[in-house]
């Protein structure tokens, strides 16, 4: 059944961070990160289901960007590795109409390396270890009689737990709270084998305690149309847009007239194939590559997303 993991693709990379304008040119989302077959569905049928996602990113910036409390890099180059470790249930509840009711919850773990031109030095770091965990306690799901609409809406949490140390050019962890009130739609056209599926988000940030840095609020919406071309493969593109509609909060931010918001439309394409285990069984894997074509105030660069999801 086509609706049996693809939800945790669309939220598991909720913990992994990314380069976008904010403090340190670093947030949450990485374009392209939900754009994928079945963004829209959550599984009607309880269990517990698993999803192992994994995100390499590098990016450049050419001009200046803030970090700590008062320093300034020129030059940013960063390269980004997460593996995002998620699982979630879905409870045998008896739910009006074609209702579901599901949570879910990622533990991130990472490597971030990041060199750029620090004062009159050249300075580069790395660092690995645990992410900023990110839970779901609300998801609901709908569907309609046809199987072929799916409509979602939930809330993820991201709580400030991972590696980080203020001055620090590289981190994996921000350092402050998330919230990211979510909806996904996707439409299905079975007898073209076309899926049409979109996800879109609100990041909305608490204030940096150690730097007193706020990363305004950033929107972000994913696009992916595929095409099943046999019975276990689908190809398509996608497309992941960014826009921070809210001034950053600092002292770099307060001195431009944009207030450091950020900009980022990403294109790319999407391979998936569907394994079959058993006849009661199944593992997806997907591929799929996000290049940066327009940017404003973040690193500029590519990501490549491979995920494998599953019920127990």
């Amino acid at each position: 059944m086509k609706a049996r993991a693809v939800l945790i693709f669309a939220i598991a990379l909720g913990g992994a961070d990314a380069a976008e304008a904010a403090e340190a040119a670093a947030g949450r989302y990485v374009p392209g990160a939900y754009a994928m077959p079945g963004a829209g569905i959550v599984p009607p049928t309880p269990g517990v289901y698993w999803a192992l996602s994994n995100v390499y990113y590098h990016g450049e910036a050419s001009g200046s960007t803030p970090f700590g409390e008062s320093s300034v890099a020129v030059g940013l180059k960063g390269d980004i590795y997460a593996t995002v470790l998620a699982g979630i249930y879905v409870p045998d509840w008896d739910l009006p109409g074609n209702w579901t009711y599901a949570m879910q919850a990622a533990l991130p773990l990472g490597y971030t390396r990041a060199e750029a031109l620090v004062g009159p030095a050249d300075l580069a770091q790395d660092v690995a270890g645990v992410g900023d965990i990110a839970f779901s306690p609300v998801i609901l799901g709908w569907h309609n009689d046809a199987n072929d609409l799916w409509f979602s809406a939930g809330l993820t949490i991201t709580a400030p737990t991972g590696e980080y140390e203020a001055g620090d050019l590289a981190f994996i962890g921000l350092n402050y709270w998330t919230f990211t009130p979510s909806v996904g739609i996707t439409k299905l056209v079975p007898e073209h084998g076309l899926d049409f599926s979109a996800k879109f988000g609100i990041d909305i940030n608490t204030r940096n305690p150690d730097t007193d840095n706020y990363s305004g609020a950033t929107a972000h919406l994913d696009l992916a149309v595929t095409k099943s071309v046999s019975e276990n493969w689908q190809i398509g593109v996608i497309t992941g847009v960014l826009y921070q509609f809210e001034d950053d909060d600092s002292d770099f931010a307060n001195a431009r007239d944009d207030g450091f918001k950020g900009r980022s439309i990403a294109v790319g394409p999407l391979i998936k194939y569907k394994a079959k285990i058993s006849e009661a069984n199944e593992i997806d894997l997907s591929l799929s590559w996000a290049h940066e074509v327009a940017v404003e105030n973040r690193m500029k660069g590519d990501a490549i997303f491979f995920n494998l999801s599953g019920k127990f």
